[in-house]
């Protein structure tokens, strides 16, 4: 059974939803056929929606050595246009799990696209407001250069300029507990998030993957894979990592709370809920 709060030796870990999506299939992986995909969708029913592939804008809450960290933070209070006039319920979540904006100590992004930048601000001021926030400076980069394709960057750029940002490349350790891994591909400078703690581990993936069908097909990459090569091979590598290590992962975009292994059964490897 599926639960939004996990531990691993002296740490917490909290599953958030900010807001349900769906993507027709064509859209999300038009490079994959659809009979090909249709091969897990009993495996998976979670992410069949009634227009296409169902996911949400997962984030997790990560509680350790009296620090508050999350990650990632969702697309935004909205409306969204693009979801039919839905909107975003972050800030409810975490409430309704023991989580207030108040009490988080740091915002760790592990990349800066929409769905995971989009409570950083409520109005002209952030939304957490005694954290410190952190973004991956190559994503900073990429994404400064073509403002206005990029209107995310309106919950990002503010930060930086009152001085609540800071910028990080690769490995970073934000307690003895949680660092970054560097997992590019998906965007220049998307990270992961290791939490290792009395001996046991969880990799918050991010978006390493979008699709728990790609743990078996790690070469499928979603539109959304910014270098699709790049993002196939990083894929692989975590998750060969994830099996020969045989941790937990967490994933934003699986179905449920995102917590789960990587196994192999029946020649697949297949994404086992927690």
């Amino acid at each position: 059974m599926a639960s939004s709060k996990i531990t691993a030796g002296n740490t917490e870990i909290i599953s958030l939803t900010d807001i349900e999506m769906q993507f027709p299939w064509p859209a999300f992986f038009p490079n994959v056929p659809m009979g090909e995909l249709e091969e897990y969708r009993d495996l998976y029913p979670a992410s069949w929606g009634d227009i296409g592939f169902k996911t949400d804008a997962g984030c997790y809450a990560v509680r350790s050595e009296g620090k508050t960290i999350l990650i990632d933070t969702g697309l935004g209070p909205g409306p969204h246009e693009m979801l039919r006039g839905a909107t975003g319920d972050l800030v409810n979540d975490m409430k309704s799990k023991g989580v207030p904006p108040d009490d988080v100590d740091v915002v760790l992004h592990t990349h800066l696209h929409p769905d995971h930048v989009g409570w950083n601000m409520s109005g002209d001021a952030p939304t957490f407001p005694n954290a410190r926030y952190y973004a991956p400076q190559a994503d900073w980069d990429f994404f400064n250069a073509a403002l206005a394709a990029n209107p995310q960057m309106g919950q990002v750029i503010p930060l930086n300029d009152m001085g609540r940002l800071e910028l990080y490349d690769g490995e970073i350790t934000i307690t003895s507990e949680v660092t970054t891994l560097a997992t590019p591909g998906h965007t220049p400078g998307h990270c992961s998030v290791l939490v290792n703690s009395g001996g046991e581990k969880v990799l918050i993936a991010g978006d390493l993957a979008h699709h728990p069908a790609q743990v078996d097909r790690p070469e499928w990459s979603a539109a959304f894979d910014m270098d699709a090569d790049g993002a196939s091979a990083t894929r692989k590598k975590m998750l060969d990592r994830l099996v020969e290590e045989g941790h937990v992962a967490a994933f934003c975009h699986f179905p449920g709370d995102g917590f789960g292994h990587i196994a192999e059964s029946g020649g697949k490897r297949v994404f086992q809920a927690l």
